[in-house]
C-alpha cells in the first residue's frame, strides 16, 4: 500500500514469513552493470548492508577494489568485501547509495539491510504488533 502522508511518500510492506516466523522483508533493487531485485531483512541491529557475493558477481559489481573486512557476527567473525557506494531502490520512494558488504557467509535468498545509509535515506518504522514495516522516503 502507498499513501502520501504529510507531504512524504511511503509503503507499508506486510512481514513475511520465512523459515517458520514473520519478518520486515523488502524487496530492494540493486544496481551494477545489470539490476537485481533482492528480498531483504531490514535489520536495526546491523550496522551495514549485507549481501551474497553472488549477487555482486550476477549483477557486474567488480570486487577486486573493495575492501576486505573480517565482520563480527553472533556466529563468529566472516569475510566480507565492501564496496562503499552501491546504488539501491525501494520501490516508488527512490533510490540512494549506500556500502554494502558481500559475502559467501550469508543465505543466499535473504540478504539484510543495516543502518549505514538504509535508515539515513529512509525513515523506517516497525510496526511488531500487525506485522508491518512503514519505509517514508526522507525530504532532502
Amino acid at each position: 500500500m502507498n499513501v502520501v502522508q504529510g507531504g512524504l511518500r511511503e509503503k507499508v510492506f506486510p512481514y513475511v514469513l520465512y523459515r517458520g516466523k514473520f519478518y520486515p522483508i523488502i524487496p530492494v533493487v540493486i544496481e551494477g552493470r545489470e539490476k537485481a531485485i533482492v528480498h531483504a531483512l531490514v535489520d536495526s541491529g546491523a550496522t551495514i548492508s549485507l549481501f551474497h557475493i553472488n549477487i555482486a558477481e550476477d549483477i557486474g559489481i567488480d570486487l577486486k577494489d573493495a575492501e576486505q573486512v573480517y565482520l563480527a557476527g553472533i556466529g563468529g567473525y566472516v569475510k566480507a568485501y565492501i564496496k562503499k557506494r552501491v546504488k539501491i531502490s525501494v520501490e516508488e520512494l527512490g533510490s540512494t547509495m549506500i556500502p554494502i558488504a558481500f559475502t559467501e557467509y550469508i543465505a543466499s535468498d535473504v540478504a539484510i539491510l543495516g543502518r549505514q545509509g538504509f535508515f539515513e535515506s529512509f525513515e523506517i518504522t516497525f510496526r511488531e504488533w500487525e506485522r508491518k514495516l512503514i519505509v517514508r522516503a526522507r525530504s532532502t
